[in-house]
């Protein structure tokens, strides 16, 4: 709510709402600006200051300062991630100082903002180099020698791109007496056209967005409008109103409908036979035939093709908005995407036999300790009962009233009667998580195949770019399914799951909820992973309650569902007591992303026992 009374008051627009998303940029129709999920789970002098730039560099700077048109211009000639996202930084860059002439009082909000940007594409810069994302890497030493305190100096990042960077650290250092957004578009376009001549690698990673500026013409707006005639009429004639005008033509009444019927299959004559008062004014007392008559009477009243259409039609409305509401009010409109996992590259087959090798004592104690109770339930008989082989202890046949004197050998123990499902939140806001969310969600899924339990592994998250009014794109990556759980290296494409974008979690949880109901395991477990609330379109004020709906429905069905908070933030008061809410006690908190593995080791020895 400060953030929506702070963007209206500088715009001085009543109708600007402010939403949350992966990256902050400002949309015209219908009017939004969007504040980053980045500067969520930080201190909370960082993440104020964050939000409230984010405000300022579009409501002073942007509306004030950016040329639409140049950056429309360069938007048709250039397509790739990297030249679009490096326009978006420079401009905001350029933008900065601007609105602290303006505004004075923005000059610390905006120095805090450069000193923890800046500190994030340091380790960036880093990260980008060592996985081979060279453009990425680009992209990142560019904003760090833009928004650099002391002399900047360019680490080597690839052979092909080192001997253009006198180029492109020359071409760079102009944006500091840049005046217009001309003149930004002309530094981003050179240095674009230099990595394209150099083929490298796309970029992969998104870290700003370039918003399309074009305005769609009046006349455009009415050619698409479903509710108006799209083709021209044959002729442009106009005809006269005349309000008295009458008909003195007499109409025919016939219809093939009433066209006299030959034969007397099903016939029933009603113009010929004796009078009778039953259709006049008087009553009399009533016998057989007017039963018989009344009926087909009532019959052909009521047999009409228009009112029996009416019907299917409102029986189809309602069958359509039961579909709607199916997950739920707040998921109007929500459409699943499912994606598949490439094939693994041997670099992520690399990475997930290290995160093997690193969890496999913890795997091996835990299957060790599975294993021992299973043959310990097969072994152990069950004693005092009413019926079975007598036992020794004959005692209390004369000291109790009721005394059960009997044993029997335990039936053999099947295997763990349990199915587990691992919702993994893919939000942008786990960008510097994940790492550690993967290598837990290892542990989860050798632990289980050494155990032959089936499992699932999914992330989740919504797509804001193909966003639309009535369509809310979200995608799901199942990494592991049911149905190869328990084969060899079936978790390869764990190492694909990667920070996206939004997370509607009710609508997830609902989509686990019924695939959990079609297993015929006896226990049925819905674990998710997640650094935060729910936030999607549009369900930034329902979703912590949809989701705590979600979770009760589960819970009905007989399901165990918790929740691993991870992340610093979990020792906010207020997130807490926010996570309890959804999950009750079901919500265990991981204060230490490193720590997950740990937390995890103990949920399921826990778990799995109970199955046995």
């Amino acid at each position: 709510m400060e953030l929506s009374d702070l963007a209206a008051a500088l715009s001085q627009k009543t109708d600007l709402k402010v939403e949350f998303g992966p990256l902050a940029y400002f949309q015209e129709e219908p009017a939004v600006l969007y504040v980053s999920h980045f500067w969520h789970h930080r201190s909370r002098q960082e993440e104020v200051a964050g939000m409230k730039t984010d405000i300022y560099l579009r409501v002073l700077g942007t509306a004030r300062w950016t040329d639409e048109e140049a950056i429309q211009s360069f938007m048709q000639r250039y397509k790739d991630g990297f030249s679009r996202q490096l326009l978006a930084v420079a401009e905001d860059i350029r933008l900065e100082p601007l609105c602290v002439q303006l505004r004075p009082g923005t000059k610390k909000a905006f120095r805090i903002r450069r000193q923890v940007m800046r500190r994030y594409h340091e380790g960036q810069l880093l990260v980008n180099r060592s996985k081979g994302f060279f453009t990425d890497a680009v992209y990142n030493a560019l904003f760090v020698l833009w928004q650099a305190d002391a002399p900047f100096d360019w680490p080597d990042i690839h052979p092909g791109i080192d001997g253009a960077v006198p180029f492109i650290d020359r071409t760079a250092r102009a944006l500091f007496d840049a005046r217009t957004t001309k003149d930004v578009v002309k530094i981003v376009t050179d240095i674009a056209d230099v990595l394209e001549e150099l083929d490298v690698r796309e970029m992969v990673n998104t870290y700003s967005h370039l918003p399309d500026y074009r305005q769609v013409p009046i006349e455009e707006e009415a050619a698409v409008d479903p509710g108006r005639r799209q083709d021209p009429l044959a002729n442009d004639d106009e005809q006269e109103e005349d309000e008295h005008e009458q008909f003195d033509e007499q109409f025919s009444t016939w219809h093939r409908e009433s066209e006299e019927t030959r034969g007397t299959f099903m016939q029933f004559d009603l113009d010929q036979g004796a009078k009778t008062p039953m259709i006049g004014n008087t009553a009399r007392e009533g016998d057989e035939g007017d039963a018989a008559l009344a009926s087909v009477q009532g019959k052909s009243k009521k047999s009409s093709r228009e009112q029996y259409s009416r019907l299917l039609a409102e029986r189809r409305d309602a069958e359509s908005k039961a579909d709607e509401t199916r997950y739920g009010q707040e998921n109007i409109g929500a459409k699943v995407i499912q994606e598949k996992p490439h094939r693994p590259t041997d670099d992520e087959q690399e990475q997930y036999r290290l995160l093997k090798d690193e969890t496999a004592p913890v795997v091996h104690t835990l299957k060790r300790m599975i294993e021992k109770s299973i043959e310990k339930k097969k072994t152990s008989p069950r004693t005092d009962l009413l019926t079975g082989r007598l036992g020794r202890k004959l005692t209390r046949y004369f000291t109790d009233d009721n005394p059960r004197l009997f044993y029997k050998k335990q039936e053999p123990s099947r295997e763990i009667n349990a199915a587990f499902y691992l919702l993994i939140d893919s939000s942008a806001s786990m960008y510097d998580k994940m790492d550690d969310v993967k290598k837990s969600a290892v542990l989860f899924h050798e632990t289980l195949a050494s155990l032959r339990v089936p499992h699932e592994i999914t992330g989740f998250w919504e797509d804001t770019s193909s966003l639309s009014k009535d369509i809310k794109p979200n995608h799901f990556l199942t990494a592991v399914p049911f149905h190869t759980s328990h084969q060899k290296e079936a978790g390869y494409a764990i190492m694909q799951l990667r920070p996206e974008e939004d997370n509607r979690d009710g609508f997830a949880l609902r989509l686990a909820i019924e695939k959990m109901e079609r297993r015929s395991e006896e226990r049925k477990f819905l674990i998710v992973f997640s650094d935060g609330e729910p936030s999607a379109a549009d369900y930034d004020k329902n979703g912590v309650l949809d989701t705590h709906e979600a979770v009760m429905a589960a819970r009905k069905k007989g399901m165990t569902v918790f929740n691993l908070f991870i992340g610093d933030e979990a020792l906010d008061e207020a997130r807490q007591q926010t996570m309890k809410t959804i999950y009750g006690h079901g919500s265990i908190m991981a204060p230490d992303v490193s720590e997950l593995p740990h937390v995890l080791t103990p949920i399921l020895k826990k778990l799995l026992f109970d199955s046995i």
